[in-house]
């Protein structure tokens, strides 16, 4: 136990060093102040696209000035003040017409990428033309040229293409490798869970596939991790652009990403063996993903970092014992009977637990109905749906469990099984999306 002792020491100092030890400012970036402003009519002109952010931002950004045809309106120049709060576009006299402005930039202070786009309009006032002055040029006859309607266009000639508005392919990797990373991360942490819980007091023959499916488990934790983690830092690669950084403990985001892969690594060799290492690395994980997430952009900020891993906690024990039913139902047909009144118990506590802190969340994230308009907020009215479905799922089994009508149930974990996997890619989803944006 004892040697268990220094390395964890130094974890947490290098844990507290990094949350601490850093002269940044937590929270995602998000635009302040817009101009031209967003849904306004512009009488002449405007010579720069310019958009304000509440905190500093990478300088490598994205922003594009596109017409109605969604066509790139190319600028003259493109700047960030010193105080990379502030980025702008310098571009060429518009005529009147409906203009779209798209940004694409990263947080300095966590990484995050913050996306937006806005309208704006342009009309401007035509100068009449003075009489009998034009010029020698003008004044010789022109050709006759046709109306346009009855100018027979070729059928070779090529046609704008069609605007796309979904996710590129590339997006739609990006999700799955949110997905697949918050997957393992919430049965892993399950997973330590259970075996100091409940499957430690089991026999040999249930404890050894159970580690077999914790190494697996860590397996999809280290992929999804390693991918995300390349992804954070190669967010740009969306829009041509790349992310760098001086040093890789620059800011709280970096170190934050750096000590859950340590600890993932870690965990390959002493998970399992010791209660004391599984608590410790539980909490430091749970504590990076949470001081990552976007709990730290609201107040106050220590609360909602420890509701949302309580949040993470109840979620990762719900989702795990849910997922060793799945694993034991057909070949283990007597532990899943001494197991599901365990689960049950288990399950009716941690969606308690969820539904208190969720709501709590989501208050304090969301304080605007409008906000529930937004991409993010239509997620969370799905989830709340699909945790609602949950809820009744749990009914129906511990009623039939009182009636002890156990075979009928798998179908019943089936679709318990198949809501947790939708919810748990919608909340990864959720730290993909700013709810500010």
């Amino acid at each position: 136990m004892r040697a268990f002792k220094i390395p964890i020491t130094i974890l947490f100092m290098t844990l507290f060093f990094a949350a601490f030890g850093h002269s940044v400012v937590w929270g995602h970036s998000f635009v302040t102040e817009e101009s031209p402003a967003k849904n306004s009519t512009q009488e002449s002109s405007p010579t720069e696209i310019q958009l304000i952010f509440n905190s500093k931002v990478e300088k490598d950004f994205s922003l594009k000035l596109l017409d109605e045809n969604q066509q790139e309106i190319q600028y003259v120049t493109k700047n960030i003040d010193s105080e990379q709060k502030q980025i702008s576009i310098q571009i060429p006299p518009l005529p009147s017409s409906k203009y779209t402005v798209e940004y694409y930039v990263i947080s300095s202070n966590d990484g995050h990428p913050i996306r937006g786009s806005y309208q704006f309009q342009v009309k401007v006032k035509e100068e009449p033309v003075p009489p009998n002055t034009h010029s020698e040029q003008e004044m010789i006859p022109k050709p006759y040229v046709p109306p346009i309607d009855k100018i027979e266009v070729p059928q070779t000639q090529p046609q704008p293409e069609p605007i796309n508005n979904y996710p590129q392919a590339s997006e739609w990797i990006i999700y799955f490798m949110k997905a697949l990373y918050f997957f393992g991360l919430v049965l892993v942490i399950g997973w330590v869970l259970l075996f100091r819980l409940v499957i430690h007091k089991y026999p040999k023959a249930i404890k050894e596939p159970f580690l077999f499916w914790g190494t697996i488990l860590q397996m999809v934790h280290l992929v999804g991790l390693i991918s995300v983690i390349l992804i954070q830092f190669n967010i740009f690669s969306l829009n041509g652009l790349s992310f760098t950084f001086d040093s890789p403990f620059e800011t709280i985001f970096t170190a934050l990403w750096i000590i859950s892969l340590f600890m993932a690594l870690l965990g390959f060799i002493f998970l399992f063996k010791s209660i004391w290492f599984d608590v410790v690395w539980v909490l430091i994980i749970v504590l990076s993903k949470s001081l990552n997430g976007h709990a730290f952009e609201f107040e106050p900020k220590y609360v909602l970092v420890i509701t949302d891993s309580i949040h993470l906690l109840a979620a990762s024990l719900w989702a795990s014992g849910l997922t060793l039913l799945i694993i034991l139902w057909r070949k283990e047909t007597l532990y899943v009977n001494e197991f599901l009144p365990i689960f049950s118990k288990m399950a009716f506590y941690s969606i308690g637990v969820l539904s208190i802190t969720g709501t709590s969340i989501t208050v304090i994230y969301a304080p605007s109905i409008n906000l529930l308009l937004t991409t993010w907020g239509i997620l969370l009215l799905i989830k709340i749906l699909l945790v609602c479905l949950v809820i009744g799922m749990g009914f129906i089994i511990r009623r039939k469990m009182k009636k002890m009508n156990i075979a009928d149930l798998s179908k019943w974990i089936v679709v318990d099984f198949t809501l947790m996997l939708l919810i748990l890619i919608i909340v990864s989803i959720f730290t993909y999306l700013n709810p500010l944006q």
